[in-house]
């Protein structure tokens, strides 16, 4: 995590307006703005966490362990997304890992430091109440995607999140992991979407050949 000045952003000063209306001028100035780096983690499952954070821009991967060792996809955020509240209304283990999937610009506050005064925040709390209203409903929903939508629809969706210029790659032994599939499954799959001219491969890479149809076929899952 690095600390920057918002100043330096000016185009996301209209966010950063929207958040002073919805918190306390209290709240809002013990807030910092900072940045994570591509692959940086801002909570590890397991680990303590100090930090509430507010997602200016950017875009980051929820996932958690689950039992049997393999890692289950729960969502990504994008936008303005509050991170931390579950950890700061119980204890403060974090309950899933949060990994940047790209240069992601925050808002940060140090829980323990600050925790009476946002307890005690009413605009804190009504936000809090909002964000994870929205968390709830989004997770009920991925739930049953992971249950219920078939893999290819899955696939479309997960591609659009983690494309970088329109090229699609990465460790696909550990996305049949996220996407509760076998490796022999994923790679029929992508076959798949290369016969209907939705992707075509490059070396080791995909390169997305139609967006609007992936998109189409994706239906906004995991958003």
């Amino acid at each position: 995590m690095e600390y920057l000045q918002s100043t330096d952003f000016p185009e996301l000063e209209s966010k950063l307006k929207f958040l002073r209306q919805c918190l306390s001028k209290e709240a809002y100035e013990q807030m910092h703005f900072c940045r994570f780096q591509t692959g940086e983690y801002l909570f590890r499952e397991g680990t303590e966490s100090d930090y509430l954070y507010i997602i200016l821009d950017g875009n980051c991967k929820v996932f958690r362990t689950l039992e049997n060792g393999k890692t289950l996809l729960v969502c990504c955020y994008q936008d303005i997304q509050l991170l931390g509240e579950f950890e700061i209304f119980g204890d403060s283990v974090a309950k899933t890992n949060i990994q940047a999937l790209k240069e992601t610009y925050c808002l940060a506050i140090s829980a323990r430091r600050h925790k009476a005064l946002l307890m005690s925040d009413n605009q804190f709390l009504q936000f809090a109440c909002s964000q994870i209203c929205e968390k709830i409903e989004r997770n009920n929903r991925n739930t049953g995607i992971n249950l219920l939508y078939p893999l290819e629809q899955r696939l479309a969706g997960y591609i659009l999140i983690m494309q970088n210029e329109d090229v699609f790659s990465g460790n696909y032994t550990m996305l049949a992991e996220y996407l509760g599939c076998s490796h022999r499954h994923l790679l029929r799959t992508f076959h798949m979407l290369c016969d209907k001219n939705l992707l075509e491969k490059r070396n080791t890479a995909y390169w997305i050949k139609d967006k609007n149809a992936l998109e189409r076929l994706a239906g906004g899952v995991y958003q």
